[in-house]
């Protein structure tokens, strides 16, 4: 609940300290005394926008301070802040700079401040910011009504929510839908059976280089090769035949060395010459006769090299980065194959838990209908004591066309202040007090479940009188009975049902206006009463009428 707000140096308002306690709290005063400044103060707490125009005049800065307790129950989701025995919201608005917001003296951004602060304080005034008109709420009250049973389904729904978004986030890391990895693996296996069909080798590469290179000359060689062995067994030009010339010699040499010996030596040297060039000659004949001069064996080598070279282009540039992306390849099909297989029981695990998840939110927009019947019987009829004798007050669910953590329903309050008018949005059709008081109706019926621990009504009488005051009265000291009230009101029956009494006034101090708010004393209570009653402080009438309407309060 609220234990301090402190408000420095906004408009009228120099220093002021509000201690408000436990229960039903009222704030009264003469109109005009700084009331609307007061919960503007809390506004500004609750995110709503300030500039430097609300500074006091001459003041270079104005700040707004809260500290709570016992506010961890309407913090669920923010549990970093449930470990500290108090919480803190402030905010500074410069003349020039940027407001500075703080949460325990952190600094957070504004919309932080202002999500933390409607969790924990529940402003119901003359304007458009009350939290009634937001559908989550809207949706959150009537989850409140529903009871165990509700809340159980809903808690489940949530986990099924959460395990499906689990999944689905598995399945991006996985890398994407089915039809994704199929196209991948498919587009691998193309690229591998490429590489494997065309068998290459470094050993058959070398080989088709130097035939290449011997079926392009081969036309040169067979004219160099043929010249050659002409000239070893044939002759050429004007000599004879290399080989048998050496014939010759060997004959004279042979009757030369019957008639000296010493020339043996020669001899044997011609003869192993003679010997070494008729096989240089069968050589060089098998060479002739062996070599290809076949276009079609040329086109064929050709076509193979021209292989080997768009292969090398394509996945090289060497035949070692071939073999090495290939196996690479065959790694990521692998994965790709474990992947898949994955994937695959992921999809029908989140299959199954969207199908729960559906038959989850289908009991849960059943058990709102029930919970939905009864919270309209029961409000429509606290309206009926506010003065709303022909107002009418619906639940509308629909189907949201998704289903999310809370279900698959839309749920808005509809609302007619007038007989024969027909139901609308709450936001589109009533005015601040109107909704005021339809907040208290709601919140009269909800007190025990609802969870924002501090609720401020401001001016929640305007506009009623007699019976409809005492009923608003009784409201708010049933509603103070489960969280803290603040009221500011101009109404003496509802200011007699406080448990606590402030008063908010002017004077001027120094030459200039401020505002100052204190805590009353039982005389001084009584004499708050006599104002608002229109009675003079003698008048005896009047301060009968208050004593009897602060015994009643207690009664």
């Amino acid at each position: 609940m609220l234990r301090l707000l402190e408000v420095r140096n906004l408009a009228l308002i120099d220093n002021l300290s509000f201690y408000p306690g436990e229960g039903l709290n009222v704030i009264t005063g003469e109109t005009g005394a700084g009331k609307s400044m007061l919960l503007g103060a809390v506004n500004l707490l609750l995110g709503e926008r300030g500039n430097s125009e609300v500074i006091r005049s001459g003041e270079n800065e104005a700040l707004v301070q809260a500290v709570f307790n016992d506010f961890c129950g309407a913090l669920t989701e923010e549990v970093e802040y449930c470990n500290e025995e108090e919480l803190v919201l402030s905010r500074e608005i410069r003349q020039s700079g940027p407001n500075i917001c703080r949460i325990n003296g952190r600094v957070q951004p504004l919309s932080h401040l202002g999500l933390l602060g409607r969790k924990i304080v529940d402003l119901h005034g003359q304007n458009q910011q009350q939290s009634l008109l937001n559908s989550q709420t809207q949706r959150l009250l009537l989850d409140a009504y529903g009871g165990e049973e509700l809340a159980c389904r809903l808690v489940e729904t949530e986990k099924i929510f959460e395990h499906c978004a689990m999944l689905r986030r598995e399945l991006n890391k996985l890398g994407g839908d089915d039809a994704t990895l199929a196209r991948t693996a498919e587009f691998l296996r193309f690229q591998l059976n490429e590489i494997e069909d065309a068998s290459l080798t470094i050993e058959e590469e070398e080989e088709l280089e130097k035939k290449f290179k011997k079926l392009t000359h081969a036309r040169q060689l067979v004219e160099r090769t043929a010249k050659v062995y002409t000239q070893l067994c044939e002759g050429a030009f004007d000599g004879g035949a290399v080989i048998e010339s050496l014939g010759s010699a060997e004959k004279e040499l042979t009757t030369a060395s019957a008639l000296d010996d010493s020339l043996e030596g020669i001899l044997a040297q011609i003869v192993e010459a003679a010997g070494k060039l008729n096989e240089v000659a069968r050589d060089l004949r098998a060479y002739i006769d062996n070599i290809s001069l076949d276009e079609a064996e040329l086109d064929e080598v050709v076509n193979r090299l021209e292989t080997y070279k768009k292969l090398k282009k394509k996945y090289g540039p060497t035949l070692q980065d071939i073999d090495a992306l290939a196996q690479k390849m065959l790694d990521e099909l692998a994965e790709l194959d474990d992947r898949g297989r994955s994937m695959a029981k992921i999809n029908d695990e989140l299959a199954e838990a969207v199908a729960e998840l559906e038959k989850n939110a289908a009991h849960l927009t059943a058990l709102r209908h029930m919970a939905a019947g009864v919270l309209v019987d029961k409000t429509s009829a606290s309206l009926k004591s506010l003065a709303f004798t022909g107002a009418q007050f619906d639940i509308s669910i629909n189907d949201s066309g998704s289903v999310s953590a809370h279900g698959s329903d839309k749920i808005e309050f509809l609302f007619s202040a007038n007989a024969g008018e027909p139901l609308q949005l709450l936001s589109k059709v009533a005015s601040g007090g109107e909704i005021s008081r339809v907040m208290l109706a709601l919140k009269s019926v909800l007190a025990v479940e609802d969870n924002v621990p501090t609720l401020i009504f401001d001016e929640i009488d305007a506009g009623v009188g007699g019976v409809t005051v005492r009923t608003i009265a009784e409201l708010l000291q049933h509603l103070a009975r489960h969280r803290q009230v603040i009221c500011v009101t101009h109404q003496p029956l509802i200011a007699a049902a406080a448990n606590h009494h402030f008063t908010i006034y002017k004077i001027t101090e120094n030459g200039r206006t401020v505002t100052r708010l204190t805590k009353l004393s039982e005389t001084e209570r009584e004499a708050e009463l006599i104002r608002m009653l229109g009675g003079e402080t003698d008048d005896q009438t009047a301060l009968k009428h208050a004593r009897q309407m602060l015994r009643a309060a207690k009664e």
